[in-house]
């Protein structure tokens, strides 16, 4: 079993003890690569043949940082402002709605994962996570950038923008090439 392997069991064993099980399916889902029940009972990894493990770390720590929150800011308690926007960002999505949820909507799920990735840096040293910090801030920033477009337009940016992004924050972060 190879480092990253051993990071996942980690983080699995940590969700565990917060009462969170953690499902792996090998399926694409081209609206999202995890999901987090808003009842804060689970974490859905979607596993496709182009993920590696450093991605399943990182979306293991974003659905966690969700439940770190929900733990720690709302007591466990549900958030119905929260669920009625994502229900209604799943509408859009699964739908192929042209009118996406109102912007005060958005901005509920945007201030929502950023308090998320607050968590990131405490589950990283609470589990051992080797990922450097460079790359922890990369991901950590490229979510907060994408969740922000998706407040200002209604909809996710497209995978050429994800990827010139993503390409962007790694020059800028990578020790050596630009961070």
């Amino acid at each position: 079993m190879g480092i990253r392997d051993s990071e996942i069991q980690r983080l699995v064993h940590y969700a565990k003890s917060l009462g969170v099980n953690v499902i792996f399916l090998r399926k694409y889902d081209k609206y999202a690569s995890a999901n987090w029940a808003l009842d804060g009972t689970e974490i859905t990894i979607y596993n496709s043949k182009n993920k590696n493990k450093t991605e399943i770390i990182m979306d293991l720590l974003h659905e966690l940082g969700h439940s770190l929150w929900w733990i720690h800011e709302k007591n466990r308690q549900p958030d119905l402002k929260f669920e009625e926007a994502i229900y209604r960002q799943n509408l859009v999505e699964k739908d192929d709605l042209k009118n996406p949820a109102p912007k005060h909507l958005r901005k509920k799920i945007v201030n929502i994962e950023k308090a998320g990735t607050l968590w990131w840096f405490s589950i990283c040293k609470e589990v051992d996570i080797k990922i450097p910090e460079w790359k922890v801030n990369l991901f950590m920033e490229f979510d907060i950038w994408a969740y922000e477009i998706y407040y200002e337009t209604g909809f996710f940016p497209t995978i050429e923008k994800k990827k010139e992004k993503f390409k962007e924050l790694r020059a800028k972060w990578k020790p050596g090439i630009g961070g």
